[in-house]
């Protein structure tokens, strides 16, 4: 009993010294070494006020960035009723379409289109009518996702030379109204 006793003893010393090894003083500052008084007023120098307004360096000038030439490019204002110069012309359009943006471009010899617009057809009319047009052109290899507040329909044409991206829903602030976004390119 008597050596059970020491060995608990010597235990508990040990691990004391063990613990207070690993509390280690230089981490935390004295509060000797911490200033406690704030600055005097004479260790503080303001400027005086001058009369004269202060000035500001002047900017320096940065080198433009050029935009990659483009040709044949189109922008449509807003309302527009114009479609992008380089859309299909055998993609559908609803009967009473409202032009958010029209733009096409032709880079690099490879022409692109993008139009946002709305309308107050059902989204169940305009979904069917933009699945039936792209099932023609893309075949099996589009990813849809259609349900009665998405439709998205991304892929290819069979032959490899055009890519078709139709994006849209009903607009949570406009009851009935239906928007959508297609944006079309050459491969």
């Amino acid at each position: 009993m008597y050596t059970k006793k020491i060995i608990m003893t010597l235990s508990l010393i040990l691990s004391m010294l063990a613990l207070s090894a690993c509390g280690n003083a230089a981490d935390t500052p004295s509060t000797e070494s911490m200033q406690t008084v704030a600055p005097s007023a004479e260790s503080v120098q303001t400027p005086a006020p001058s009369a004269e307004p202060e000035q500001t360096p002047a900017p320096t000038a940065e080198p433009e960035q050029t935009p990659e030439p483009s040709t044949g490019g189109n922008d449509t204002a807003a309302g527009s009723t114009e479609l992008p110069k380089y859309l299909p012309e055998d993609f559908p359009m609803p009967k009473d379409v409202k032009i958010g943006l029209s733009h096409s471009e032709e880079t690099e010899g490879r022409k692109t289109a993008m139009l946002i617009f709305t309308t107050t057809e059902s989204m169940e009319s305009v979904t069917k009518l933009y699945d039936d047009y792209l099932a023609s052109k893309l075949g099996s290899e589009s990813a849809k996702t259609v349900d009665p507040k998405n439709l998205i329909i991304q892929g290819t044409t069979k032959d490899n030379k055009q890519s078709w991206s139709i994006i849209g829903g009903p607009l949570a602030s406009q009851e009935g109204v239906v928007e959508l976004t297609v944006s079309w390119s050459e491969l």
